[in-house]
């Protein structure tokens, strides 16, 4: 990938930040490193065509293996907001998404 954005490193230090100091201490890290990798794990799952990025279709079957079962109004919300124009996520989207979803729940 071409690494993640500032907008996604704010939301998973936020996530992980358990004692609010605006860091990452080693367990924290540890412990959002693991999740990135399940993450990668299922982008590639889910990535059907091996293109680097996902479609709206493969999303909703990737945030059900991610354990989000979305209704159709909030999966369209997330395609609007974290999709490119072609409706297609890359990894750093995808895991923006889940990074918030996450947060949200």
């Amino acid at each position: 990938t071409k690494g993640f954005s500032v907008e996604s490193c704010r939301s998973m230090v936020n996530l992980m930040d358990k004692d609010g100091n605006g860091k990452l201490g080693l367990v924290e890290f540890n412990v959002l490193w693991n999740r990135i990798r399940n993450y990668l794990s299922i982008f590639r799952k889910f990535d059907l065509d091996k293109s680097g990025s996902i479609s709206a279709y493969e999303l909703r079957l990737a945030l059900e293996a991610a354990g989000y079962r979305l209704n159709k109004k909030l999966h369209e919300l997330l395609i609007t907001r974290y999709a490119e124009p072609d409706l297609a996520l890359d990894f750093d989207s995808f895991v923006c998404c889940l990074v918030r979803l996450e947060t949200m729940f």
